[in-house]
């Protein structure tokens, strides 16, 4: 939350930098008259008043660039590299060039010393203030620079001198038509058609550079995602293609001859929802409930699950979260299978070599699907059971249900959309399998027993130990399984939200009793649990100290720009959305680290699929409690997370926000394995669409 004010203040002060040195510049840039004295000393003290404020005003970026830095170089790369230094150097030249003959005006205001307030070097350095002001606004809001790159920081620089050169050229002629007595008066008519015309000139010229970068920006109909390696070239083609070979998508599947151990079959149809309030919700479903039916496995068996697509003009995907499936098994459309279209069948086999509590979910245009309710849990147990005998174990999904696009409140555990009220013996050991099916982050609160934290994406926890008046925060895909005993009391679980410092308790949530009666207040822990120091370390295949063969930054923004033609938010990734965003080209056995830092206004729940990273640190402090293996790291606002992984499960693999709108947004890029193709497209003329 610090980090976010300190952003607000950052942008607030690049608006009234903008406001106030443009302000300037107009007022410096109007014709020289000399009327009074009188008139002459008040022009000039104002002028003096607004270089002053907008000193203050720059010191005001720099104290913000300064705070925002103090969380990482990261945050602020592309601040010292740009916007300071256009509007810095600028304001000094107002200082030293223009500000003496503003003095000069005003303690002699006549008519000579006016015209020297005229020259170039007296207006052009506010126009340059202004301009790099304005720059700084942009790049804050709009166009995002992310890091530092060559190419775009030498684009700003050489935009910025050539409009000052044409500045300084003008300014130069308007200095000499008025020095030597200036033009012919013009009569209001022709004073005002010629306003007229410079105000359409803009206009148009506005108009067109919109209309250009709106169509600069509209997707491609037909996309091949190994068109999109990191540095511009495809992975087949990477490096030389050192091993040789080539291997496509569709042949990395999972066992096709062996009897599976289960079969399921999941059913998409599209179905009216009553929730328990009574309110109802169109709805897309597997096997007409929601969630979606429970897939229960054992580690190490054989997978074989049938989707059939019922859903009317729609076309569905299945993807395994969490689960490193073979890479054709993982159910993202346009990348690793077309589409199931309406009647259409798909089977997917794999073995799950994980354990604990996972999800399905739809993987078309997931953003709407998932919203709808295409989604349900994925348990996949140890050979021998992990729980304690006569466990209570709970699935609790938490879900928001749209209505006409609008958010139902609160957000419902399956289809109760109120206090879920379940009865509960009390010395029951109970264990709550949490999922956050939103793409929000959700703050949980559990009161009246403390608790342990014994897997946190499935993966379990080296010696948990108790844990009370703690958050529990989940990014959207996250999953935490909690344990406790049922004490005499109620315990109850609740949703917590944050306004501004409050943190205020959500409506709805979980009560278990002995008789499913009863209540109890909710507490509101202002400390959230810290999962990188939880549990005791065990060793790891490797860590902080590896020698890593690729390394990845990624620094997350959002600005308001054109994405596929329409003016939006957009989330970009080191100030580039889907598909310019970087994506990563990995050969088999690299050994991957990649930081993220997040400096935009909202959380980021970073899912690689096909892979579990390990978490080396968090905002530069070492994790230090048992391995903490994630396949969704949610980088909260203002944080940087350093994870690594192993490059041990060759394909195409997705990796993006799973706050699911940013990924429709532009916040998605890939890792992609030299050598492996895909013959399949994503976009607008395929049957595939976006995430």
């Amino acid at each position: 939350m610090l980090f976010e004010s300190y952003l607000n203040y950052d942008i607030e002060a690049a608006l009234f930098l903008t406001l106030l040195w443009g302000t300037s510049a107009v007022l410096v840039a109007r014709r020289p008259r000399h009327r009074s004295d009188r008139r002459g000393r008040r022009r000039a003290t104002f002028m003096l008043v607004l270089v002053a404020l907008g000193w203050l005003g720059v010191a005001a970026r720099v104290v913000t660039t300064l705070l925002m830095g103090s969380f990482g170089y990261l945050f602020v790369a592309d601040r010292v590299a740009v916007a300071l230094p256009l509007v810095i150097l600028p304001a000094l030249a107002v200082l030293v060039l223009a500000v003496p003959r503003w003095r000069a005006h005003r303690r002699n205001p006549s008519a000579e010393t006016r015209l020297a307030t005229f020259a170039p070097q007296a207006v052009v350095p506010f126009q340059a203030t202004a301009l790099g002001a304005l720059a700084g606004f942009v790049t804050a809001i709009m166009v995002t620079m992310g890091p530092p790159q060559l190419i775009p920081i030498l684009t700003v620089y050489v935009s910025f001198l050539t409009i000052l050169v044409g500045l300084w050229l003008w300014q130069q002629h308007r200095y000499l038509v008025a020095e030597r007595g200036g033009p012919v008066q013009r009569t209001r008519p022709v004073r005002a058609l010629r306003a007229v015309a410079v105000a359409t000139g803009f206009v148009l010229l506005l108009v067109g550079g919109l209309s250009l970068a709106a169509n600069e920006t509209v997707l491609p109909g037909r996309m091949n995602m190994t068109d999109h390696a990191h540095g511009g070239v495809s992975a087949a083609g990477a490096h030389g293609h050192s091993a040789g070979r080539t291997v496509s998508v569709a042949d990395l599947t999972g066992p096709r001859s062996e009897t599976p151990d289960r079969r399921f079959t999941l059913v998409a149809e599209a179905k009216k929802l009553r929730l328990a309030s009574g309110r109802e919700v169109d709805a897309w479903l597997f096997n007409g409930q929601s969630p979606g039916p429970e897939l229960r496995v054992k580690r190490g068996e054989l997978i074989e699950v049938t989707v059939h697509n019922k859903v009317p003009d729609t076309n569905v995907s299945v993807h395994w979260h969490g689960v490193d499936v073979p890479n054709a098994e993982d159910g993202v459309a346009g990348v690793t299978q077309n589409a199931i279209q309406p009647g259409g069948t798909h089977v997917y086999r794999f073995r799950p070599d994980e354990v604990g509590t996972h999800w399905y979910h739809s993987h078309q245009q997931s953003s709407v699907q998932v919203k709808k309710g295409l989604f349900g849990p994925l348990i996949i147990e140890p050979e021998q059971s992990d729980l304690a005998p006569g466990t209570q174990d709970l699935i609790i999904s938490t879900h928001t249900w749209y209505e006409d696009e609008l958010p139902l409140e609160p957000p419902a555990i399956g289809t109760v959309d109120q206090l879920d009220r379940r009865r509960t013996t009390p010395g029951t050991p109970v264990r709550l399998r949490l999922i956050n099916t939103d793409g929000a982050t959700h703050r949980y609160s559990l009161t009246g027993t403390p608790f342990t934290v014994v897997a946190i994406d499935g993966n379990p926890i080296n010696e948990p130990t108790e844990v009370a008046d703690r958050q529990i925060v989940i990014g959207g895909g996250g999953r935490y399984d909690l344990e406790f005993t049922m004490p005499a009391q109620p315990v109850r679980l609740t949703e917590l939200r944050r306004f501004g410092k409050e943190l205020r308790v959500v409506d709805g949530g979980l009560l278990l009793s002995a008789d499913g009666t009863g209540d109890v207040r909710p507490d509101k822990p202002q400390e959230a649990f810290d999962p990188t120091t939880y549990g005791s370390p065990l060793p790891t295949p490797f860590g902080r100290d590896s020698k890593f063969t690729k390394t990845h930054s990624l620094v997350f923004d959002n600005e308001l720009w054109f994405y596929d033609g329409k003016f939006t938010v957009v989330w970009a990734s080191n100030g580039m959305a889907f598909p310019k965003a970087p994506s990563l080209t990995v050969r088999e056995g690299d050994l991957v680290k990649v930081r993220f830092a997040n400096r935009s206004h909202f959380d980021h729940p970073m899912h690689l699929h096909g892979h579990h990273v390990l978490v080396l640190s968090r905002n530069g402090k070492p994790a230090t409690g048992s391995p903490l293996w994630l396949d969704t790291v949610n980088v909260e606002v203002g944080e940087i997370w350093e994870v690594a992984f192993k490059a041990d499960n060759p394909g195409l693999w997705m990796d993006h926000c799973h706050n699911l709108d940013h990924a429709a947004a532009g916040m998605m890029s890939h890792v992609i394995y030299e050598g492996v193709t895909t013959p399949y497209e994503v976009g607008h003329d395929t049957p595939n669409k976006l995430e």
